[in-house]
Parts: structure tokens; sequence; C-alpha cells
């Protein structure tokens, strides 16, 4: 065994990476699965787990790192510590800032009506303070300000009361005297001009984007690697292209996601492709009358999915910088797909009978153009055997006879062609018979024309996309079916 943690053999010889997660951080990363090699025990297996090892290493010193940083990061002083001075002085700023916007208004020449309302409304609710009369109205708008400012506090601490006493206080002297002489002509008075900052001050920490936040969630997504971060790269690619890079965590809203789940359900289902070329803008396809939008399934595993995992996290890491709680659950598909309408099912004999049996398949059997996908729907038909593993099957040493029988090997440990990455859905290798009736039509005399002419491919015709040798003529044989209206034209 190697010195480094992580390589794990279980009884069956199968090869795995086991990640370990530091007691510090496992409330952070939580549990991660085990990774399937996908190899028996052997050096190779090794060399693949111990990139993993690096990887997960790597993830490690990251969130590390990005700990420190947080514990490094100036706080906001709570509201509780407070002292009656740091009150007043709060509480004077909000005023004066009130004071200076009526003035602005004036200048700018805004309707009476406009400056009365406010001045009447502020006085009313400073009044009923300071005459004992309630506090609920000046209360709610000293939360908004404490809101913005992200001063952490309580409603029901005593400095909360006390804070919206001294706001009381200072906006009867500070706006809403001044403010009666200044709309009643008496007296132009000048608002007090900001405070300067002391030249020494540093200068404010810059605020934190959602930009940031994605690609800082994007990276562990990809050291981890799995067939789910596609999905979530996608995902978290448009929300931050919809929603704005440059947009502070504290000004995103529920509103935000709410409307962006809704644009999904809009956008044409090849949206990504088109996105990925540059040639078309998000606004664009959403104003474009789609004739196929994403379907409900692709909502709701592509993209509400990932998102939720995005909007807990983020909350997690990121809350005392000001990322808001925000959910996705209740917000359902609003789009004109139904659901299960592309899933897939087995054919009907009726069906059967007219896919094979029609005049479309008899061309196809005496087409030489035709004969790898001839082939590969027969041998669908006769085998039971998924799309891919025939695909990728080799003619030099897939295929053989004992005695008189002919069978076809799904192994993943026999050499793969060119450019194929073998891989079987189950991962239990196995042996197929080959049925009497492939034998008849002539399939062993196409396999021993392919090992001839030096094949390493059962369907040679068919292009290999990303090591998937079915993945590009998959898209032919569903035309097939759809020309011949076996399945639905929206799938």
């Amino acid at each position: 065994m190697p010195g480094w943690t992580g390589y794990h053999v279980k009884t069956d010889g199968r090869a795995y990476f086991r990640p370990y997660i530091p007691k510090e951080l496992k409330a952070i990363l939580g549990p991660l699965p085990m990774v399937n090699l996908g190899v028996k025990a052997s050096r190779a297996a090794e060399r693949l787990a111990l990139s993993h090892y690096i990887a997960h290493e790597a993830l490690l010193a990251d969130t590390r790192q990005e700990l420190l940083e947080a514990a490094r990061r100036p706080r906001k002083k709570p509201l509780g510590d407070y002292t009656g001075e740091d009150l007043q002085g709060f509480a004077t700023q909000l005023a004066q800032g009130f004071n200076r916007v009526q003035h602005a208004a004036i200048k700018a020449g805004n309707p009476r009506s406009e400056l009365e309302s406010l001045h009447d409304l502020l006085t009313q609710v400073a009044g009923d303070v300071l005459s004992a009369s309630g506090s609920e109205g000046l209360g709610n708008v000293t939360e908004l300000f404490l809101h913005a400012a992200a001063i952490p506090y309580t409603r029901a601490e005593p400095n909360f009361r006390a804070l919206v006493f001294e706001f009381a206080t200072a906006l009867d002297t500070e706006f809403s005297k001044p403010g009666t002489r200044r709309l009643y002509g008496r007296e132009a008075v000048a608002p007090p001009p900001l405070p300067e900052a002391p030249q020494s001050a540093a200068a404010p920490p810059a605020q934190l984007t959602l930009g940031t936040v994605v690609e800082r969630h994007l990276r562990k997504a990809n050291q981890k690697k799995s067939q789910y971060t596609r999905k979530v790269v996608r995902c978290l690619t448009l929300f931050r292209e919809v929603i704005g890079a440059d947009t502070p965590v504290t000004a995103i809203r529920q509103l935000h996601v709410t409307d962006f789940l809704g644009d999904i359900c809009k956008l044409p289902s090849d949206w990504a492709r088109r996105f990925d070329k540059g040639t078309v803008t998000i606004a664009a396809m959403l104003a474009e009358d789609t004739a196929e939008v994403i379907s409900p399934l692709t909502y709701t595993d592509n993209y509400r999915a990932p998102l939720k995992a995005f909007l807990r996290d983020s909350r997690r890491d990121y809350g005392d910088e000001g990322f808001p709680v925000l959910i996705v659950d209740g917000i359902e598909y609003s789009g004109d797909r139904m659901a299960g309408e592309d899933k897939q099912r087995a054919l009907s004999v009726p069906e059967l009978k007219t896919f094979f049996e029609g005049p479309r398949f008899a061309a196809m059997a005496v087409s030489p153009e035709q004969e790898c996908m001839y082939w590969f729907s027969t041998l669908l038909l006769f085998t039971g055997a998924r799309p891919r593993e025939l695909c990728q099957t080799n003619p030099q040493v897939d295929f053989g006879q004992e005695e008189d029988h002919w069978y076809i090997d799904l192994d993943l440990h026999t050499a793969a062609g060119k450019g194929i990455v073998k891989t079987i859905k189950t991962g239990e290798e196995r042996r197929i018979p080959i049925h009497p009736e492939l034998i008849r039509l002539g399939f062993p005399e196409y396999v021993q024309r392919l090992k001839a002419s030096g094949a390493d491919r059962l369907f040679p015709a068919f292009r290999v996309k990303k090591g998937n040798p079915f993945e590009a003529a998959g898209d032919g044989f569903t035309a097939l079916l759809k020309d011949m209206v076996l399945i639905s034209t929206k799938s």
C-alpha cells in the first residue's frame, strides 16, 4: 500500500479513492463519497488514486486558507457593543442625511407635495417615540439603516430601543425643525456638511460580489470533478450572467432567484451551445419565440438542484459578509414541456414491426452507406445491450466463437478503439451469445470483414465524441425514429 492516504481496495479487488476529511473541516466540506477508480488493484490504480489524493489535498489547503482569510477579515461591531456616545453619533448622522436629502430636493425643484409627505411622515414617527405613543414606525426605519450598514443587532436588545430614541431626538433637532423653517420660507437653512474621513483612515474593504462567490464555488466543484460538475458549472455560469458578476452579495434578493428560475423555463433547450459560440446573448434568447424550451427534468436536476446547493453553501460561508438567506423550494417549472415526454421507454411490438418491417429499414439493409446503422439497429433488437456498450466493442478482440456458438464480450479490459473510453454502466463485464437470427442475417461475416480491414470499432462510420462512440450517432438514430413517427418530435 502507498505511504499516502486514501487508496482503498475492496474484497472483490476493485480499487477506490477514499478522501479523508480532517475533523476541523467536516462541518464545512461534509462527508465526501468514495471514488470508484474503474480498475482493479494495480500500479495503474495507485497512480489514479494518487492524482485524486493530490487534488484532494489542494482542496483542503484552499479551504484552510479561506477560513484563515475569513478570520482576519474585519467584522462590523455589533449594536450591543455601541456606547451611548456611539448611538448618538450614528443617530445624528442618519437624521442629518434626511436633512441633506430635503435640501437637495428643494434645490432640484421637486414637487412640494413630495417634500411634505416625507417631512410629515418622519416628524410623525419621531414624535410618536418622543411622546411615548409608540416606536413601531421609527423602529422599522431604523432597522433598514442597520441592515444597510451590515451592523449585527437584535430588535429585542436594549441598545436597539436606545438607538430608536436617539434617532427620534436627532430627527426632531436635525431634520424636523430646520425642515419646517425651510418649507415655509422662513429660513433657507443649509444642512451641515458631511463629516470628512480622517486622512489616515484605510480605504473601506471591497464588497464581496456574486462573481467572486461563484468563482470560489466552481473552483471547489472542479477539484472534486464528477459528472454532476458540468451541471453546476452551467447553472452558476448562467446565474452569474443573468444577475451580474459585479452585483454585491448584499444586493441579491429572493426575487432575483425567483425570476432567474422562471427565465430558465423560457430558455431554448440548446441555449448553452449557442451561448458558448458567443453569437447570441441570454437576453436575446429569452426574447425569442422558442420552439422547444428546457424540459421539467432538466430544470429540476440541472438548474434548481445545483442552485439550491450553491445558495445554501454561500449563506454558510459568506453570511457574515452579507450573503442573504435565499431559497428555491416551491419555485416550480413553468415551461410548456410535459414531464416524462422525453423519457426513454421500450418500443411496443407494433412499433417494432413498423420499424423493422417498413420500407425505410429494407432500404437500409441494402445500402452500403447505411450498413453501420442497419447492424446497430438490428443488434439493439437481438442483444438488449446498451447502445454505447455495442458501439465501443472492438472487432479485433471483443468477438469470438466457441464450437458453433458466436459471442460478444462487453469487457473494460480489452483493447479499446482509437479515441474510445470504454465504460459499462453496471460495472459488470459480461458475455452475450449472438442470436441465431443475427447469424442468419450475416452478422459474423460483417465482423470478419471489419477484422480483415483492421477496424477497431464495430461501427467505424459513427463519429467518436469525447471518447463516446455513440453520442454523435445517437442523434441520427433518434432522428430515424422521429422520421418513422415512432417517438415524439419533442424529445
